[in-house]
């Protein structure tokens, strides 16, 4: 199977770089950033770099997809934790996402959710039994914006697992054209008012044990 593996923010991306140990003779370019082949167990692998923002990740998606024509979409990268379950350097593998930053001011009040935007997202061609890590399993959010205390009890109430910037667009993309997708999200903080980020500090380990979960996945 041929695989378009996404990932979106420089830190994920330079993490990615690193772990798998990618130099600079074997970069490409792209209109989103770098690019690379590289063999993940049996699967042959473009990792591509998008950028952060849902414009960005939907842009380059679809170049992905016209460009090398893969047979699924991997999104790879990290978000905020939501739920209570959820704790920090968790994974999340989305059976849905939504987007909750698309306003309407007219007419009757709006949901949380843009219901266009939507995408619920068939994780049946992906075995991850193999798996080291716990998974949970579930919907996760995406808006142009960072998740905060006030946001977190919002999207909790709707049973959120996680949010980010980018799943929802990625998503959306792979169900327009009909490519297979697998999104997979390590929680690097989990806001509840107290604490600065841990994005820098945790996005290495969450890119570090979300390619050990790709290599042990089994592709049907």
């Amino acid at each position: 199977m041929k695989l378009g593996v996404q990932v979106c923010s420089d830190l994920e991306w330079q993490s990615t770089k690193r772990i798998l140990g990618i130099g600079i003779d074997k970069l490409q370019r792209q209109p989103f950033g770098e690019c690379f082949e590289h063999r993940i167990g049996k699967e042959k692998c473009t990792f591509y770099q998008s950028g952060d923002t849902k414009t960005r990740s939907a842009a380059a998606c679809q170049f992905a997809i016209d460009r090398w024509h893969p047979d699924g979409i991997v999104n790879l990268g990290t978000c905020g934790g939501v739920a209570d379950e959820v704790q920090k350097l968790d994974i999340i593998m989305a059976d849905k996402t939504v987007q909750y930053d698309c306003i309407i001011r007219f007419g009757e009040p709006q949901e949380l959710f843009y219901k266009p935007m939507i995408t619920e997202i068939d994780t049946s061609w992906v075995d991850l039994s193999d798996a080291s890590r716990k998974i949970h399993k579930g919907t996760i959010a995406s808006a142009d914006q960072d998740l905060d205390v006030k946001l977190r009890g919002k999207l909790r109430k709707e049973k959120v697992l996680g949010a980010d910037w980018e799943s929802g667009a990625i998503s959306k993309v792979c169900q327009l054209n009909n490519v297979k997708c697998l999104i997979l999200r390590g929680v690097t903080d989990v806001p509840d008012g107290t604490q600065a980020s841990d994005f820098e500090k945790n996005t290495p380990l969450v890119m570090e044990s979300l390619l050990q979960i790709l290599t042990q996945a089994k592709f049907l």
